[in-house]
């Protein structure tokens, strides 16, 4: 609506008029229209009388709405107002406007956030600038700094006025372009990924950035054929260039450039055309807020490090070496530790290392050394003094790997086992690929088939640069560029260290992470063999090769093996229960009472829980999730069936397997996990009519908790059970009996920074992800199963949960229930909860504890109901916390399953392999959750905008992609209202007053605004101190140690003396405090492979990616990363992979510290002196190795308290 403005003083300027009639559209008279501070247009007719002044004092003012408009004209318009607006002392007088308003200039206000003038006009401004200026380049040059302070070029293009590097404000990356005649080819380097730059003009002036990650390599049509693509569309044509023919990414630049891309696009010099390009260079950097480059400490010279013959002659050698060398090679080489000649200079004492050694010697040995390269040798780099030279640091790794092996213990190390394997990766960027492990890593039924081999299968992922998952720009044909990169590795190959991997499967988890199985065949073994050993699949699900892949994919699940099963205890076709066109039992069977007590007895022998006084004997799950014969999904307990018994029902039966009788667990249920908020849940509870007051306090709960977590042993481990922290270092139980003993927290150093992390991890969850814990008896996240006794009526559920070392809780009245994701307004449901089973009910026969009991009357399945829920293992959020009651319900998602993408004819693995590629370029399930959550912001009727209501149909087809083969096109994605986006979407390292963040007033950016992050300055001191200890251990000499255990009161001005001291009189209650120097030596050696592992743990999963870049034990211990990142996904799945590899490692070390020792006693004797001699270091990994020792302790302690019970 326009409103006409006359009477306005001629020296008023139209900011002036923006702020105060912003000041009256930004009343709380006016939040009834929006959530977000009104948007409005000012326009000033020109003076017509050519007196020379800005306006001629009229105008109008354009609102987003007639309802807007006219509340604003009851209070403003004409001389007998109620209210006035005034500018300069002259007010303003207003009027409805005759004509209708201009639809660009309404569009326009609807589709943005309010932003101040001045603002927007100081942000054009700068945009402006850093667009039309430009820095001219002579020279772009790739190559490897030198630890000898030498930048070697490796490779060079000249491009003498052809050649300009601009900067790009809305990307915050700088371009540089090199123009052809046939295309354009982009150098595009983000700024958060220069590690520092360098300039220079002693012999010509240049620029110097050395990168943390590869630049991004792309081309486009030269200018003049873009303008006769443009002028090819027509007069009404009104996208861009890029909407018609989009950049092609690259892996490489030029032939030449393919050699070595792999090698030297961390390191890149410019020579620029004239000095005056560094001062405009240095110019556009302060304006784009970047720093400042410093002086250029290389020398130059081409030492032709990379070339094509020291090239071909490693390649030469790699292949001729057994298999795990090679792979530990080649991880060196990708790593950019070493450049070639340096590796090459290894050659003879590798070859004479594996000839004398053995192959799992060198390989062994050659991971401990990238371990110390890292550390020693990259920080060394352009300094005056290299430090030691890489002959002299491989001898000094090669004496510490043989001092190790050499003490460690007699007992020879835990290897792989049917549950736990080591496994290789390989991670595929756009121009290189990175090597690590082999780490620890659950097993599946592939891997269990081949324990010999475990080497030749390797877990291949393919990532951007920043080893993140692709993210499209839509100006790039990423569907293209992944054809081309990943499509040629799948259908081809992929080249490692001289050996062909071929592709052969996947897992439906991995391929969600754009991972998937290759392996290099071996005894006849190759992928069509393993795929036809997997089993029978049908003929109508050969046709549809995304299906075909998942069928096969089950074979590839993590899982842990149990029992075997006859066949004869196998029921088939066990009838489902199905109405009105569902299935009530979708993806769920039953077993017997004997054979569930059986799988759990299986499951804990293999996890080694079988020891006296563990466990709760009498309790086990009532509920698995499993694969079996070609089935998945759940099994619990059905009271009638007698004997060894499972049903499976056709929904669980996917393809025919009748050899596999070996029932394989993805899960055990054996307790209820905690019920947790995120910010689409809240999205959806707020939209249904829950108060933000109510979230508000459940944070503030969550946020007192945390801070108060220092008072006591007991409210820091409830701390860390609430958000999964310390779990490998089982330091909740360790905490607990520490508290049992009547100690304070510790006071050491190493306590306060493990606590200081793990409340920044509890801050950083609530203020950026909105997981808001909440701690109500009735509030829980279970599985999902099905009443199989008909019993529950419909809208009614049944849910026992049971708490280790408390009685059944029954879940009773209103409920509410969901399951994550929510994106739909329905996807949140209030239904009733049965409470205590009455009477002759099946539940008090088999309550079926820590699940969900759905219903299996009425219309649809409630499962269904829930974001299209099933039965095959999804979890529930349920709670009867009656502030979290919404006070409207909305009917829920039809969820329409999506037809599949079927072939004419029976698929092939190379089928399968192009749909994996189409996979990769078309996930979009990321993307529409986060555009319907800002769109849900944005859009004044929140979740139910038709937009998000599109959506939310779309994430259902999107989640159900890897099974119908049937992709969500990305121009079928609404896109955002407006540019700008909520201040709760900005990155952890982005400022939000930048105008690109507007403040949200939905409850998650008022959540989001509450907490306010502490600094964290001591994990880059604490990292830098401990790479210290790990490379000068003053502690390395076992002499030394044996004095300083044997010192008279050594304890005393411990820091935690009182600890010490408490421990030495609980342990002196079942063993004399004496030390056995053959039981020192074997802890001794055993610390120091712990410290060695560990170590090499932290410098595989820092979220950095530099040379250096390691992270804390304190880090490790609490299984968290404390450094700020723009890519939180990043952090996750690092601190998803340390703690996985931390909890294999732990129980690995407290295995031969305690586990082969048949008297409890001798494990007791070994745990405390493992505690003593961890107070006797203080090099890095000690403090988390007598954390270690503690439980051991404790759990001895006890084992022998109820052993004496007992007997």
């Amino acid at each position: 609506m326009d409103i006409y403005m006359k009477s306005i003083s001629f020296s008023a300027t139209k900011n002036e008029i923006y702020h105060q009639i912003a000041n009256v559209l930004h009343s709380p008279d006016y939040q009834q229209y929006s959530p977000l501070p009104l948007n409005f247009h000012v326009a000033l007719f020109p003076d017509r009388r050519g007196f020379g002044r800005g306006h001629g004092g009229s105008g109008l003012l354009t609102v987003s709405s007639v309802a807007v408009g006219t509340h604003f004209l009851s209070e403003y318009a004409g001389h007998t107002a109620s209210k006035t607006v005034s500018v300069r002392n002259r007010r303003i007088l207003f009027d409805k406007s005759r004509r209708p308003p201009s639809h660009e200039v309404l569009q326009s206000i609807r589709d943005s956030p309010y932003v101040e003038p001045a603002v927007r006009e100081a942000r054009e401004a700068q945009r402006t600038q850093l667009r039309e200026q430009a820095v001219s380049i002579k020279a772009v040059q790739f190559g490897w700094e030198c630890r000898d302070a030498v930048f070697s070029v490796e490779w060079e293009r000249h491009c003498e006025n052809c050649c300009t590097l601009h900067f790009e404000e809305d990307r915050r990356e700088f371009r540089i372009k090199l123009w052809e005649e046939s295309r354009t080819l982009i150098i595009a380097i983000r700024f958060a990924t220069i590690q520092w730059s360098g300039r220079g003009d002693v012999e010509s002036p240049m620029l110097f950035f050395s990168l943390n990650t590869a630049p991004t390599f792309e081309s486009e049509l030269p200018p003049s054929k873009q303008q006769e693509v443009l002028a090819a569309q027509g007069p009404r044509f009104r996208g861009t260039i890029y909407d018609v023919a989009p950049r092609t990414r690259l892996s490489y630049l030029d032939e030449a450039h393919l050699r070595v891309v792999p090698y030297t696009s961390l390191a890149m010099r410019l020579v620029c055309s004239s000095a005056a390009d560094l001062s405009k260079f240095g110019d556009l950097a302060r304006v784009a807020r970047i720093t400042q480059p410093g002086d250029f400490p290389y020398l130059v010279a081409r030492r032709g490090l990379f070339s094509t013959q020291v090239l071909d002659e490693y390649a030469r050698w790699v292949a001729h070496l057994d298999w795990k060398v090679a792979f530990q090679i080649e991880a060196l080489m990708r790593g950019l530790y070493l450049d070639t000649k340096e590796i090459l200079g290894l050659r003879a004492d590798i070859e004479a290392i594996v000839r004398w050694d053995g192959v799992e010697h060198a390989s062994g040995l050659i991971r401990y050394f990238e371990a110390q390269v890292k550390d020693s040798l990259s920080l060394s780099l352009g300094s005056e003094d290299p430090g030691e030279t890489i002959q002299e640091c491989f001898q000094r790794s090669h004496i510490e790997f043989l001092d190790q092996q050499r003490q460690s213990v007699a007992r020879p190390r835990t290897r792989d086992s049917d549950d736990i394997f080591q496994c290789l990766h390989v991670k595929v960027s756009p121009t290189t690929m990175f090597l690590e492990g082999p780490f620890p890593e659950r097993s599946n039924r592939v891997m269990r088939w081949y324990p010999a081999h475990h080497d030749n299968f390797l877990r291949v992922t393919f990532v951007e640069e920043t080893l993140l998952e692709y993210r499209w720009d839509r100006e790039v044909d990423g569907r293209e560029f992944v054809s081309r990169r990943v499509g040629s590795i799948m259908h081809e190959g992929l080249l490692v260290a001289g050996r062909l991997l071929k592709f052969l499967a996947y897992s439906q988890s991995a391929l969600k992470e754009h991972a998937v199985w290759f392996m290099i065949p071996f005894d006849d073994v190759t992928p069509e063999v393993i795929i036809r050993r997997i089993g029978n699949f049908d003929a109508e699900l050969m046709l549809c090769p995304s299906r075909y892949g998942a069928r096969i994919s089950q074979a590839f699940s993590a899982t842990d093996a149990s029992v075997t099963v006859e066949a004869e205890e196998v029921i088939l076709d066990h009838p489902d229960i199905t109405r009105n066109g569902y299935c009530f039992t979708d993806g769920m069977g039953t077993m017997s009472r004997e054979l569930c007590k059986d799988i759990w007895d299986e499951l804990v022998r293999r996890r080694r829980r079988a020891r006296k006084g563990r466990g709760r004997a009498n309790e086990y799950p009532a509920a698995y999730q499993i694969r079996l014969m070609g089935s998945k999904g759940m099994i619990i307990i059905d009271p009638r069936l007698r004997g060894r018994v499972v049903c499976l029902p056709p929904s669980m039966i996917k393809f025919q397997a009748p050899e596999s009788r070996q029932i394989e667990v993805a899960r055990a249920f054996d307790r209820p996990t905690k019920y947790v908020l995120n910010r689409p849940l809240i999205m959806i509870l707020e939209g249904l009519g829950v108060r933000y007051e109510v979230f508000e306090k459940l944070q503030d709960q969550a946020v007192e908790e945390a801070q108060s977590s220092a008072d006591s042993l007991e409210r820091a481990a409830r701390l860390l059970e609430s958000y999964g922290l310390g779990g490998s270092f089982r330091l909740v139980s360790v905490m607990l009996s520490l508290q049992k003993l009547g100690l304070p927290p510790p006071t050491d150093v190493f306590y306060e920074k493990l606590m200081e992390f793990a409340v920044n991890h509890v801050l950083r969850e609530l203020k950026y992800h909105a997981r808001i814990p909440v701690n109500d008896p009735g509030s829980w996240t279970l599985v999902g199963v099905a009443d199989i006794h008909d019993f529950l009526e419909e809208n009614e559920v049944f849910a026992c949960v049971r708490v280790p070392g408390e009685r059944a809780r029954y879940l009773e009245g209103r409920i509410l229930v969901s399951r994550s994701p929510c994106i739909h307004p329905g996807d949140a449901r209030v239904v009733k909860a049965l409470g205590r089973p009455p009477p002759g009910s099946p539940f008090v026969t088999e309550p079926l504890p820590d699940t969900v009991v759905f219903s299996t009357k009425g219309s649809r399945p409630l499962p269904s109901c829930l974001g299209g829920g099933d039965l095959d293992g999804d979890l529930y959020n349920v709670t009867t916390l009656e502030d979290l009651m919404p006070s409207r319900q909305e009917p829920p998602g039809s969820y329409e399953v999506a037809p599949k993408k079927l072939l004419d004819r029976p698929s092939t693995l190379d089928d399968v392999a192009d749909f994996v590629v189409e996979y990769i370029s078309s996930d979009v399930v990321g993307i529409i959750a986060i555009n319907w959550l800002i769109i849900a912001d944005q859009s004044p009727d929140g979740i139910f905008d038709s937009s998000c209501m599109l959506l939310a149909q779309l994430h259902s087809d999107a989640v159900d992609y890897p099974k119908s083969g049937q992709p969500v096109p990305l121009n079928k994605i609404p896109k955002l209202k407006f540019r700008e986006k909520p201040d709760w979407n900005a990155p952890e390292t982005a400022g939000i007053n930048s105008g690109d963040y507007y403040e949200s007033q939905r409850a998650i950016g008022k959540l989001f605004r509450r907490i306010e992050m502490p600094a964290i300055h001591s994990a880059r001191k604490a990292a830098r101190a401990q790479q210290r200890q790990q490379l000068h251990q003053e502690d390395a000499d076992l002499q030394g140690l044996f004095a300083k255990l044997n010192m008279a009161d050594s304890a005393e001005d411990d820091d935690d003396f009182a600890m010490i001291e408490a421990l030495d009189e609980h342990v002196s209650d079942y063993i004399p405090l004496d030390f056995d120097r053959t039981v020192v030596a074997s802890v001794w050696a055993l610390f120091r492979r712990y410290a060695t592992e560990l170590y090499t743990i932290c410098a595989a999963n820092a979220l950095s990616q530099s040379k250096s870049a390691v992270l804390t034990e304190e880090e490790a211990i609490v299984g968290t990363i404390v450094a700020q990142t723009s890519q939180p996904r990043k952090r996750k799945d690092l601190m998803a992979r340390m703690r996985e590899q931390t909890a294999f490692l732990v129980s690995d070390i407290r295995e031969e510290l305690g586990g082969q020792f048949n008297s409890l006693e001798e494990r007791l004797v070994h745990g405390w002196t493992a505690w003593k001699v961890s107070n006797a270091l203080d090099s890095f990994g000690s403090k988390s190795f007598g954390w270690i020792a503690l439980g051991l302790i404790f759990e001895t302690t006890k084992a022998i308290d109820e052993e004496d019970r007992f007997s």
